[in-house]
């Protein structure tokens, strides 16, 4: 089924089933989703609000132009999610323990976001931004950093051998985390 242009929230009748659904330009308000399977959805130009996607299954799903605000996205693999036409951004979301694997993420932005254990994995993250994100425990591998912002987040643990960087933006503050691989003691 299709839905187009339509708010979904706690005053709208439940979708019967999140799975192969067509949403286009809809936004979805205060709802608890946390563990619904979107196999094989398509999102396009949508928006979350306060929402609760907690260990939610986006395996197969298109997720074009969607905007996350003030949700809860914990245990999320978006590395399942369609590759192609991917593009998301997120605003004070809970992302802790997420998964990015070999997602394309050219410009996203991530602003006041918790990511607490989140795994970026073969990543392209030219020209992210990570604004006062917490960054604690985050894993950064074999990704492209080029052009990406970190100057305000805090708690980064990066190796820089590891990812491609260049004019890659970090607050002194970040320092020690980006020597953390050869056990030296900055003060």
């Amino acid at each position: 089924m299709d839905f187009c242009d339509q708010l979904f929230d706690q005053s709208t009748s439940p979708v019967d089933q999140w799975a192969r659904q067509n949403f286009e330009q809809c936004t979805f308000k205060n709802l608890d989703l946390s563990k619904v399977v979107f196999a094989n959805t398509s999102f396009i130009n949508c928006r979350f609000d306060y929402c609760n996607l907690s260990a939610a299954l986006f395996e197969g799903t298109k997720l074009d132009d969607v905007v996350f605000v003030d949700c809860k996205l914990n245990s999320v693999n978006f590395g399942q999610c369609s590759a192609f036409g991917f593009h998301v951004d997120f605003q004070t979301c809970q992302l802790d323990y997420v998964s990015f694997f070999g997602r394309n993420l050219k410009k996203t932005r991530f602003v006041d976001c918790s990511l607490l254990e989140g795994r970026f994995i073969n990543c392209d993250l030219s020209g992210a931004l990570f604004k006062n994100c917490n960054l604690e425990l985050t894993l950064f591998a074999t990704n492209v950093l080029t052009q990406t912002d970190f100057s305000s987040s805090y708690n980064l643990t990066l190796d820089p051998d590891g990812n491609k960087l260049k004019k890659t933006k970090f607050s002194v503050h970040s320092l020690r985390g980006l020597l953390t691989k050869y056990d030296i003691v900055v003060s």
